[in-house]
């Protein structure tokens, strides 16, 4: 609860003469309404932090009339409100000002009947609206700062000494008496950096955020059982069970394999569309060898060493290459999803998701069925060597430059080559060394 003080009440408690305010007497409430004209006068008005004992207690913390006049003076127009004025210690609490502030200051009154005067005569209550309350003083910073002192804040006024009294002791002995010790207590200028409170938002635990980063799962949480929310035999009902039977043909799925997928059972669906039945059959990562890839609810490809033919594999076509591109974005051509990972056209996009097991060549799926060396899946690499997945990437490199319809590609291509080529000599080395260093053991 917060009482309001006028600057009138203030003024007129301490008898100090301010402009004449008159005073337009509204009538009797009736019904809970009044009626007359309002007053042109202005004041303003403090919203008071507390329960003072009286009006004069509150104007003593507000430092009186005098430092409340001297306040609307200054520029920056804020009162300090000090909950223990008699204690020098004491940290004041700011108010500001807010404006505009439509309000207005109503005085209560009792008034007997003219002409009754007796104990049983009947009261009728009246109101006056003194001013128009135009700007008031609020309170919103934090008021629990506060230096209290371990003995009575009166005791210790009166033992605090003026600094000019007790500089010539310093000079004489340069050390400071036991019995001074009030002067050692220095309170800083500020308790805090914020005085005003705000709504944090506070962040994640740094290891929890490397966690989720690391993981990366996004999926819906809604219709996990969507055959209790879609009706069967409807066209939804249709469409969810399409796209669930894929989902067990094969647990990981590319999106645009997917769609086309669909489309030759002549299910088609548009891009967002697509997103709302896939949300209830799968989930995906947002990073690592299966970044963008759904994945089958249930099915964790990290924990499955067989979900390695499932990979993601890239496709960045060259920048000296792209007008290519721009030119098939342009004329909106689009490319099948099979002739693309059959490497009979080159991409449109500058750049393209593969999955390993897409890829219609002999060299790509005879290394991704050769038995693993990694026991762990890692958010680099996946479940191959860095090794192997830099030749994987090469000989899709090489299939796709091979295909380039225009002039252009042919540095490209033999550079790509060379580098293939370079690379498999150097992982039949280390193959050897590791069969070499087993048979001696």
């Amino acid at each position: 609860m917060k009482i309001r003080i006028s600057a009138l009440e203030l003024l007129e408690k301490n008898n100090v003469d301010i402009h004449t305010v008159i005073r337009r007497a509204m009538g009797v409430i009736k019904d809970g309404s009044i009626s007359g004209v309002l007053p042109t006068n202005k004041v303003f008005a403090v919203n008071y932090p507390g329960y003072p004992s009286s009006i004069e207690r509150a104007l003593e913390t507000l430092g009186g009339t005098q430092d409340i006049a001297k306040a609307r003076e200054s520029q920056s127009n804020k009162l300090e409100l000090h909950f223990r004025p008699e204690d020098p210690y004491s940290h004041p609490v700011i108010g500001d000002i807010v404006t505009p502030c439509n309000q207005f200051l109503l005085k209560i009154s009792k008034q007997k009947d003219e002409g009754q005067i007796s104990e049983g005569a009947e009261e009728n209550i009246c109101a006056d609206i003194v001013g128009h309350v135009s700007e008031t003083y609020n309170f919103n910073g934090m008021a629990d700062y506060q230096h209290v002192l371990a003995v009575h804040a009166d005791v210790k006024r009166k033992k605090k000494r003026n600094w000019a009294d007790v500089e010539p002791q310093f000079e004489k002995h340069g050390l400071i008496d036991a019995d001074q010790e009030d002067l050692m207590i220095l309170l800083p200028p500020l308790f805090s950096l914020k005085n005003i409170q705000e709504n944090l938002v506070l962040q994640p635990s740094i290891y929890a955020s490397q966690k989720k980063k690391h993981e990366g799962i996004v999926q819906h949480r809604w219709e996990v059982n969507w055959e209790k929310f879609i009706a069967e035999g409807t066209k939804d009902w249709k469409y969810q069970m399409a796209v669930c039977d894929l989902f067990n043909e094969r647990p990981v799925w590319i999106r645009q394999s997917l769609s086309e997928h669909l489309s030759n059972k002549g299910l088609s669906l548009g891009e967002n569309s697509i997103k709302r039945f896939l949300f209830r059959a799968a989930y995906y990562f947002l990073n690592g060898p299966y970044r963008r890839f759904w994945i089958r609810k249930g099915y964790d490809p990290r924990k499955d060493p067989e979900s390695r033919i499932y990979q993601r594999m890239d496709f960045r076509v060259p920048p000296p290459l792209r007008s290519y591109c721009d030119s098939g974005i342009a004329s909106g051509l689009k490319h099948k999803w099979d002739d693309l990972c059959g490497f009979r056209v080159f991409p449109y996009k500058c750049q393209t998701s593969f999955q390993l097991f897409e890829l219609v060549d002999d060299y790509i799926q005879q290394e991704i069925k050769k038995p693993l060396t990694q026991t762990s899946c890692t958010l680099a690499t996946g479940w191959f060597s860095q090794h192997i997945l830099e030749i994987l990437r090469l000989r899709v490199k090489v299939r796709f430059l091979s295909v380039y319809p225009n002039p252009g590609a042919e540095s490209f291509l033999k550079s790509a080559s060379l580098h293939l080529e370079k690379l498999k000599r150097t992982i039949n080395v280390i193959k050897e060394k590791i069969v070499n260093k087993g048979a001696c053991l």
